[in-house]
């Protein structure tokens, strides 16, 4: 049997709190949130951070096409275009509607708020939340007034 990887095996400390590692969580999340091998969405993931898909916004920038190209590179063929459609309404309602991860928690007042707020996102179900949400740190829900850009 396969141990889960952890966001530290991908070199994300979302525990941290930095808005960076949370959207890196976050991004990885959505990855593993589908049925395909944890190592192929590892490897996806560090193919989309290296190619410069380091916010949000980046998202923006990228043709379904060539983010779909992207996710075959590391791997992700399976079901390529749905997690290129996924993947741009996640971070498009990111940056439309929060500005960022890190705000997005600490607007939240608790987990359950937050998984609210994702699963309501297109391409986001309660596996891919609870993913995400089991990783965040406590201290962060509610905590607007602290909130960065990032």
């Amino acid at each position: 049997m396969t141990k889960d990887l952890t966001p530290a095996d991908l070199d994300i400390d979302p525990a941290s709190g930095s808005g960076q590692q949370l959207y890196r969580w976050l991004l990885a999340s959505v990855l593993f949130g589908r049925p395909i091998q944890q190592s192929v969405a590892a490897e996806t993931y560090r193919t989309l951070i290296a190619s410069g898909l380091t916010s949000p916004a980046t998202f923006s920038d990228l043709t379904r096409e060539a983010l779909r190209r992207l996710l075959d590179r590391g791997g992700y063929v399976r079901l390529d275009y749905q997690m290129a459609d996924t993947l741009h309404a996640v971070m498009r309602s990111i940056t439309n509607d929060y500005g960022s991860v890190r705000h997005l928690i600490t607007t939240s007042a608790d987990p359950a708020e937050l998984t609210e707020r994702l699963t309501s996102m297109r391409g986001i179900g309660p596996v891919t939340a609870r993913i995400f949400t089991a990783q965040v740190p406590e201290s962060l829900y509610g905590a607007t007034g602290r909130d960065s850009a990032e």
